[in-house]
């Protein structure tokens, strides 16, 4: 492996090695403050018009998330370092890169919805087409206009474009190391 290839590779692991430091800082900052909620319903550090358990909730969890996929991606990483190609343990790798985008854009929706509840209108819900005309407005001005989620289901599915190329390599791969 040339040297450009090494330094990028190690540029990748330390960017990896600092969203997992990061994450783990605001996993410890997020959970310091939501006991002290749960206690005595304090929630001083919530950013306005923010339901303060919806918050801590998905902040947590997204955070949760990002060490997961920062590990998976560090174990990709290396895999790649040493063998110079992806294997069958990449592709778990991808499903759960996959998934955690799939669990980011939905922990974001809940947070959108629950505090934007008010756009929702669900006291005026009380015929077929008056709910899908407000689900409807209500599904494009929070998810697609106000606050887009188009990015993290992007990303899924080019991931899983990547994933489906490497499964169809590793195929080609072991058919050509049987024949040899």
């Amino acid at each position: 492996m040339n040297n450009s290839k090494k330094i990028n590779l190690l540029l990748v692991q330390s960017v990896l090695w600092g969203a997992i430091f990061f994450s783990s800082l605001a996993l410890v900052y997020h959970i310091r403050w939501f006991i002290p909620f749960l206690m005595d319903n304090s929630s001083g550090v919530v950013p306005g018009q923010q339901m303060p358990f919806i918050w801590f909730v998905v902040q947590i969890c997204n955070n949760i998330i990002f060490v997961f996929v920062s590990a998976l991606l560090i174990r990709l990483v290396r895999k790649y370092q040493e063998t110079g190609f992806f294997d069958s343990d990449s592709l778990q790798a991808f499903d759960g890169v996959i998934i955690s985008c799939m669990l980011l854009a939905l922990l974001s929706t809940v947070q959108i919805i629950a505090n934007n509840y008010y756009e929702v209108h669900s006291d005026q819900w009380n015929s077929i087409i008056g709910i899908s005309n407000l689900l409807f407005r209500s599904f494009t001005k929070l998810l697609i206009f106000q606050q887009p989620q188009t990015m993290y289901f992007l990303l899924a599915v080019i991931l899983w474009a990547v994933k489906q190329f490497v499964t169809k390599a590793l195929v080609i791969k072991s058919e050509n190391e049987s024949f040899v």
